[in-house]
Protein backbone atom coordinates (compact mmCIF):
# COMPACT_ATOMS: atom_id res chain seq x y z
CA UNK A 1 0.00 0.00 0.00
CA UNK A 2 1.26 3.39 -1.09
CA UNK A 3 0.54 5.80 1.83
CA UNK A 4 0.81 9.88 0.79
CA UNK A 5 1.66 11.08 4.12
CA UNK A 6 4.83 8.74 4.73
CA UNK A 7 6.69 11.34 2.20
CA UNK A 8 6.05 13.98 4.75
CA UNK A 9 9.55 15.21 5.71
CA UNK A 10 8.52 16.55 9.04
CA UNK A 11 6.58 12.98 10.13
CA UNK A 12 9.68 11.08 9.13
CA UNK A 13 11.99 13.20 11.39
CA UNK A 14 9.41 12.10 14.45
CA UNK A 15 9.40 8.59 13.31
CA UNK A 16 13.51 8.94 13.66
CA UNK A 17 13.04 10.86 16.92
CA UNK A 18 11.33 8.08 18.46
CA UNK A 19 13.16 5.01 17.31
CA UNK A 20 15.81 6.87 19.13
CA UNK A 21 14.28 6.29 22.08
CA UNK A 22 13.20 2.90 21.45
CA UNK A 23 9.69 4.14 20.94
CA UNK A 24 7.02 3.08 18.27
CA UNK A 25 5.02 5.46 16.26
CA UNK A 26 2.28 5.37 14.48
CA UNK A 27 0.16 7.28 11.94
CA UNK A 28 -3.58 6.80 12.65
CA UNK A 29 -7.33 7.83 12.31
CA UNK A 30 -8.55 10.17 9.21
CA UNK A 31 -5.13 10.38 7.70
CA UNK A 32 -4.49 6.76 7.31
CA UNK A 33 -8.65 6.32 5.80
CA UNK A 34 -8.46 9.41 3.69
CA UNK A 35 -5.27 8.92 2.16
CA UNK A 36 -6.72 4.84 1.64
CA UNK A 37 -9.52 6.44 -0.87
CA UNK A 38 -7.18 9.24 -2.25
CA UNK A 39 -8.79 12.01 -0.46
CA UNK A 40 -6.68 15.07 0.73
CA UNK A 41 -4.70 14.85 3.89
CA UNK A 42 -5.29 18.08 6.24
CA UNK A 43 -4.48 16.71 9.45
CA UNK A 44 -1.52 13.60 10.36
CA UNK A 45 -2.59 12.23 14.17
CA UNK A 46 -0.32 10.41 15.55
CA UNK A 47 -0.19 7.21 18.25
CA UNK A 48 3.38 6.50 20.14
CA UNK A 49 4.03 3.94 23.07
CA UNK A 50 5.73 6.95 24.46
CA UNK A 51 4.01 8.36 27.88
CA UNK A 52 3.24 11.93 27.44
CA UNK A 53 5.61 13.35 30.27
CA UNK A 54 8.38 11.93 28.20
CA UNK A 55 7.08 13.26 25.04
CA UNK A 56 6.99 16.08 26.70
CA UNK A 57 10.93 16.27 27.63
CA UNK A 58 12.39 14.90 24.92
CA UNK A 59 10.64 17.78 22.91
CA UNK A 60 12.19 19.93 25.60
CA UNK A 61 15.82 18.26 25.75
CA UNK A 62 15.95 18.54 21.60
CA UNK A 63 14.67 22.04 21.30
CA UNK A 64 11.53 21.48 19.26
CA UNK A 65 8.29 23.53 19.73
CA UNK A 66 5.47 21.21 21.07
CA UNK A 67 2.66 22.12 24.18
CA UNK A 68 0.42 19.53 26.08
CA UNK A 69 -3.31 20.98 26.42
CA UNK A 70 -4.22 17.56 26.25
CA UNK A 71 -1.44 15.84 28.79
CA UNK A 72 -4.37 14.58 31.10
CA UNK A 73 -5.42 12.28 28.15
CA UNK A 74 -1.91 11.73 27.06
CA UNK A 75 -1.99 14.37 23.62
CA UNK A 76 0.81 16.70 23.30
CA UNK A 77 1.25 18.62 20.62
CA UNK A 78 4.38 18.74 18.30
CA UNK A 79 5.31 21.69 15.71
CA UNK A 80 6.96 22.05 12.86
CA UNK A 81 7.22 25.15 10.59
CA UNK A 82 3.49 25.44 9.96
CA UNK A 83 2.31 21.97 10.56
CA UNK A 84 1.22 20.27 13.68
CA UNK A 85 1.13 16.80 14.54
CA UNK A 86 -1.22 15.89 17.54
CA UNK A 87 0.92 12.97 19.16
CA UNK A 88 -1.49 10.42 21.82
CA UNK A 89 0.02 7.81 24.03
CA UNK A 90 -1.90 4.38 23.23
CA UNK A 91 -4.28 3.90 25.80
CA UNK A 92 -7.84 2.39 26.93
CA UNK A 93 -10.86 4.17 28.22
CA UNK A 94 -12.82 3.76 30.81
CA UNK A 95 -15.97 5.73 31.16
CA UNK A 96 -17.81 5.21 34.62
CA UNK A 97 -21.12 4.51 34.91
CA UNK A 98 -24.21 6.48 35.78
CA UNK A 99 -27.34 5.74 37.54
CA UNK A 100 -29.71 8.19 38.06
CA UNK A 101 -33.48 8.29 38.43
CA UNK A 102 -33.10 4.78 36.72
CA UNK A 103 -31.75 6.10 33.44
CA UNK A 104 -28.00 4.99 32.55
CA UNK A 105 -25.45 7.71 31.66
CA UNK A 106 -21.70 7.72 31.80
CA UNK A 107 -18.92 9.97 33.08
CA UNK A 108 -18.70 13.06 30.75
CA UNK A 109 -14.64 11.82 30.79
CA UNK A 110 -12.70 8.51 30.82
CA UNK A 111 -10.32 7.16 32.72
CA UNK A 112 -7.57 6.42 30.88
CA UNK A 113 -4.87 3.87 31.55
CA UNK A 114 -1.61 3.98 28.87
CA UNK A 115 -0.61 0.66 26.91
CA UNK A 116 2.07 -0.32 24.62
CA UNK A 117 -0.55 -2.41 21.88
CA UNK A 118 -2.23 -0.79 19.26
CA UNK A 119 -4.63 -3.41 19.36
CA UNK A 120 -5.83 -2.23 22.75
CA UNK A 121 -6.35 1.39 22.06
CA UNK A 122 -8.44 0.56 18.86
CA UNK A 123 -10.96 -0.56 20.97
CA UNK A 124 -11.23 2.61 22.53
CA UNK A 125 -12.29 4.60 19.09
CA UNK A 126 -15.35 5.21 17.41
CA UNK A 127 -15.61 3.80 13.84
CA UNK A 128 -13.38 0.55 12.38
CA UNK A 129 -12.77 3.16 9.56
CA UNK A 130 -10.88 5.04 12.32
CA UNK A 131 -8.70 2.51 13.97
CA UNK A 132 -6.43 1.64 11.20
CA UNK A 133 -2.74 2.26 12.33
CA UNK A 134 0.15 2.48 9.66
CA UNK A 135 3.68 2.34 10.61
CA UNK A 136 7.46 3.86 9.90
CA UNK A 137 7.50 0.97 7.15
CA UNK A 138 4.23 1.70 5.34
CA UNK A 139 2.52 -1.42 7.13
CA UNK A 140 -1.33 -1.39 7.64
CA UNK A 141 -2.61 -2.70 11.26
CA UNK A 142 -6.34 -2.70 10.98
CA UNK A 143 -7.46 -5.01 13.76
CA UNK A 144 -11.44 -4.63 12.85
CA UNK A 145 -11.05 -4.77 9.19
CA UNK A 146 -11.57 -0.88 8.82
CA UNK A 147 -10.46 -1.59 5.06
CA UNK A 148 -12.89 -3.91 3.98
CA UNK A 149 -15.23 -1.38 5.29
CA UNK A 150 -13.86 1.49 3.49
CA UNK A 151 -14.19 -0.83 0.31
CA UNK A 152 -17.52 -1.09 0.81
CA UNK A 153 -18.44 2.92 1.65
CA UNK A 154 -19.20 2.04 5.77
CA UNK A 155 -19.21 3.29 8.54
CA UNK A 156 -19.29 1.07 11.40
CA UNK A 157 -19.18 1.74 14.98
CA UNK A 158 -16.40 -0.57 17.27
CA UNK A 159 -18.03 -2.55 19.69
CA UNK A 160 -21.58 -2.03 20.64
CA UNK A 161 -22.87 1.38 18.98
CA UNK A 162 -25.18 2.20 21.86
CA UNK A 163 -22.61 1.83 24.32
CA UNK A 164 -20.40 4.02 22.37
CA UNK A 165 -23.12 6.97 21.70
CA UNK A 166 -24.09 6.69 25.34
CA UNK A 167 -20.36 6.94 26.70
CA UNK A 168 -19.29 10.24 24.05
CA UNK A 169 -22.63 11.28 21.94
CA UNK A 170 -20.53 13.52 20.13
CA UNK A 171 -19.84 10.33 18.00
CA UNK A 172 -23.39 10.55 16.80
CA UNK A 173 -22.59 13.77 14.81
CA UNK A 174 -19.07 12.86 13.48
CA UNK A 175 -20.97 9.65 12.30
CA UNK A 176 -23.30 11.59 10.22
CA UNK A 177 -20.55 14.18 9.11
CA UNK A 178 -18.24 11.54 8.02
CA UNK A 179 -21.07 9.55 6.28
CA UNK A 180 -21.51 12.92 4.59
CA UNK A 181 -18.03 13.25 3.63
CA UNK A 182 -17.37 10.03 1.64
CA UNK A 183 -19.89 7.37 2.85
CA UNK A 184 -23.62 8.45 1.77
CA UNK A 185 -24.24 6.24 -0.36
CA UNK A 186 -24.57 2.51 1.92
CA UNK A 187 -25.78 2.76 5.26
CA UNK A 188 -25.17 0.53 8.09
CA UNK A 189 -28.36 0.02 9.78
CA UNK A 190 -27.37 -0.57 13.07
CA UNK A 191 -25.28 2.30 13.10
CA UNK A 192 -27.79 4.38 11.58
CA UNK A 193 -30.42 3.79 13.62
CA UNK A 194 -28.60 3.78 17.09
CA UNK A 195 -27.56 7.40 15.72
CA UNK A 196 -31.31 8.28 15.18
CA UNK A 197 -32.47 6.93 18.40
CA UNK A 198 -30.33 8.60 20.38
CA UNK A 199 -29.70 11.96 18.43
CA UNK A 200 -31.16 14.00 21.04
CA UNK A 201 -28.15 13.50 23.69
CA UNK A 202 -26.62 15.52 21.24
CA UNK A 203 -28.86 17.81 22.53
CA UNK A 204 -27.28 18.33 25.71
CA UNK A 205 -23.52 18.83 24.08
CA UNK A 206 -21.81 22.04 24.51
CA UNK A 207 -23.04 24.41 21.63
CA UNK A 208 -20.39 25.60 20.11
CA UNK A 209 -19.00 22.10 19.27
CA UNK A 210 -22.38 20.73 18.27
CA UNK A 211 -22.47 23.90 15.83
CA UNK A 212 -18.72 23.48 14.66
CA UNK A 213 -19.15 19.83 13.79
CA UNK A 214 -23.36 20.58 12.46
CA UNK A 215 -21.17 23.25 10.18
CA UNK A 216 -18.33 20.92 9.26
CA UNK A 217 -21.15 18.66 7.84
CA UNK A 218 -22.78 21.92 5.77
CA UNK A 219 -19.42 21.79 3.65
CA UNK A 220 -19.68 17.83 2.85
CA UNK A 221 -21.15 16.42 -0.51
CA UNK A 222 -23.87 14.75 1.09
CA UNK A 223 -25.17 16.84 3.65
CA UNK A 224 -28.61 16.85 1.56
CA UNK A 225 -28.56 13.14 1.92
CA UNK A 226 -28.22 13.29 5.53
CA UNK A 227 -30.90 16.00 5.87
CA UNK A 228 -33.16 13.27 3.94
CA UNK A 229 -32.36 10.58 6.53
CA UNK A 230 -33.31 12.90 9.03
CA UNK A 231 -36.19 13.96 7.32
CA UNK A 232 -37.31 10.43 6.61
CA UNK A 233 -36.79 9.27 10.70
CA UNK A 234 -38.50 12.63 11.45
CA UNK A 235 -35.78 14.76 13.91
CA UNK A 236 -34.82 17.51 10.80
CA UNK A 237 -37.25 19.73 12.54
CA UNK A 238 -35.79 19.01 15.69
CA UNK A 239 -31.70 19.52 14.29
CA UNK A 240 -33.05 22.88 12.72
CA UNK A 241 -34.39 24.26 15.68
CA UNK A 242 -31.61 23.66 18.04
CA UNK A 243 -29.29 24.97 15.75
CA UNK A 244 -30.89 28.29 15.41
CA UNK A 245 -31.25 28.32 19.32
CA UNK A 246 -27.60 27.61 19.92
CA UNK A 247 -26.70 30.01 17.27
CA UNK A 248 -28.97 32.84 18.79
CA UNK A 249 -27.38 32.18 22.21
CA UNK A 250 -23.76 32.03 20.80
CA UNK A 251 -24.24 35.43 18.98
CA UNK A 252 -25.45 36.91 22.09
CA UNK A 253 -22.45 35.40 24.07
CA UNK A 254 -19.79 37.18 21.57
CA UNK A 255 -21.69 40.04 21.78
CA UNK A 256 -21.26 40.52 25.20
CA UNK A 257 -17.78 39.19 25.24
CA UNK A 258 -16.88 41.95 22.50
CA UNK A 259 -18.74 44.76 25.04
CA UNK A 260 -16.27 43.68 27.91
CA UNK A 261 -13.28 44.35 25.57
CA UNK A 262 -14.50 47.34 24.63
CA UNK A 263 -15.27 48.68 28.45
CA UNK A 264 -11.62 47.11 29.37
CA UNK A 265 -10.06 49.13 26.73
CA UNK A 266 -11.50 52.20 26.94
CA UNK A 267 -10.78 52.02 30.73
CA UNK A 268 -7.38 51.58 29.91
Amino acid sequence: MNFSFLKDKYLRKLFVLFEKYDEKLYVVGGAVRDSLIDKPITDIDLATTMLPEKMMEMFQVNELRHDGPGIKFGTVRSFFGGDKFEITTLRKDKYEKIIKKRKKSYSRYPTVTYVTDPLIDARRRDFTINAMYVDKKGQLIDPFNGLEDLKNGLVKFIGNPLDSVEQDPFRILRYFRICAENFHKNFDEVALNVCIANFDRTFNLNKRKFLTEYNRMLNCRGRFIIFNKWQEFGILKQVEEFVAYSSAIIDEEDLRERERENAKRHRI
